[in-house]
């Protein structure tokens, strides 16, 4: 029976009920996530940043280790890292709770900080995409970086 779930395998043509592993098939899965419950507890904003999570309930358990062995410094560019990760997981709550309007408005003020923080970090170290427009029509990597001579401080 092995045998022949690999030969399929290898053609591409797993028994119905199966699905292709590489090399060979196997028992299909059906995944799930938890949805949290109503009103978890939450960190406060500036422990909710550090943490990497709104919520202490979705702390894992390998996450102070990585903080311990990489810790992240304390940059613009950091920050705004943090306030995008922390604006897509509000957004992820929002999916499955969306009266919460508590989180609703947290969200809002993540991402004005966001927006007022890429602008000064835009200003000072120039785009962070190749999407943002500049004038004088596209520009990306043409002018010098903050390490390069004539660059911003």
């Amino acid at each position: 029976m092995y045998t022949e779930i690999t030969n399929a395998a290898a053609e591409n043509k797993c028994p119905e009920g199966k699905g292709q592993l590489p090399g060979r098939c196997a028992a299909m899965a059906f995944p799930f996530v938890a949805m949290q419950g109503q009103d978890p507890k939450r960190y406060d904003q500036r422990e909710a940043l550090q943490q990497g999570t709104l919520f202490p309930g979705l702390d894992l358990p390998f996450h102070k280790e990585l903080k311990s062995r990489f810790p992240a410094a304390n940059t613009a560019l950091s920050e705004l890292m943090a306030l995008d990760f922390a604006i897509d997981e509000l957004g992820l709550y929002l999916v499955t709770h969306a009266e919460d309007q508590e989180v609703l408005a947290l969200y809002w003020e993540y991402i004005r900080l966001a927006q007022e923080g890429r602008a000064r970090y835009e200003a000072q170290y120039g785009p962070l995409t190749q999407t943002t427009v500049t004038e004088g029509g596209y520009r990306w990597l043409k002018d010098p970086w903050p390490w390069d001579e004539g660059g911003s401080d």
